[in-house]
């Protein structure tokens, strides 16, 4: 861990904008050492739909861009959770920027542990760690002080997936992520299918790579997850989809 309190994190934090949905939101980040909002969380925002009233997971939160996102929209309450100490501390910084505080309640730990017990959300946004590690961490997208997604990307996404009937209000959604070619998605997508009556496919895009990120990943992944990664005009890349999940089977 960093070590830097709430005080430091202040001192040091830059404030970026970032464009969700039309709406301009400004964040303080720490770009060099914990995660930055990026395309995916865009995406996230595009296709997530809260109704008045709802109260809200962000599961993963990073340092906020969700989770304040969700505030912003007329829900009750939204609770994010994170693992890294320093994202739970900014979220809440950037919860106070926007005036949200009093709806928006961070909470420091894996998934669904920290959160109240016997609380349920109508609305899960599960935008976890999917990316294997090796082509996370060497690309650069994740931080020595962000957890990705195990070896072949599956092992956050999976678990959270066999959890979240336990905190998912009747009638409620999960959205989640699935990277195809930078983790086993044939596996996070079997998982899905025990836990849930019903997956509805949302968002379908190609990510890019320059032939510098595509030689690094060649040599961080598996030739069964590579040959994923496809050519799409001149360039090689990476389909990401977010899945809309209702109906848990269990609970």
């Amino acid at each position: 861990m960093l070590g830097y309190d709430q005080k430091m994190l202040a001192k040091e934090a830059v404030l970026r904008s970032f464009k969700l949905k039309g709406r301009a939101i400004d964040l303080y980040v720490l770009p060099e050492y914990l995660f930055v909002p990026n395309a995916v969380s865009r995406l996230f925002a595009k296709v997530v739909q809260i109704n008045e009233g709802d109260i809200v997971f962000d599961i993963g939160t990073g340092t906020g861009v969700l989770a304040v996102w969700s505030a912003l929209q007329p829900s009750a309450e939204v609770h994010a959770v994170d693992p890294v100490l320093e994202h739970c501390e900014l979220a809440r910084q950037n919860a106070h920027l926007h005036g949200v505080d009093h709806k928006l309640h961070a909470f420091h730990g894996s998934l669904f542990e920290p959160l109240p017990k016997n609380l349920k959300a109508n609305v899960i946004i599960g935008d976890v760690s999917g990316i294997a590690d090796g082509p996370g961490k060497a690309l650069g997208w994740y931080s020595s002080e962000v957890p990705t997604g195990g070896g072949d990307g599956t092992e956050v996404i999976t678990d959270m997936l066999r959890q979240t009937h336990r905190y998912l209000a009747p009638g409620g959604i999960l959205y989640f992520p699935v990277a195809i070619g930078l983790s086993d998605d044939d596996k996070i997508m079997r998982v899905a299918r025990q836990c849930f009556e019903s997956l509805k496919r949302v968002v379908d895009v190609w990510f890019p790579l320059s032939e510098e990120e595509y030689e690094i990943v060649s040599c961080c992944l598996p030739p069964t997850l590579l040959e994923r990664v496809r050519k799409k005009g001149s360039r090689m890349a990476w389909n990401g989809h977010i899945y809309e999940a209702t109906g848990p089977k269990l609970g």
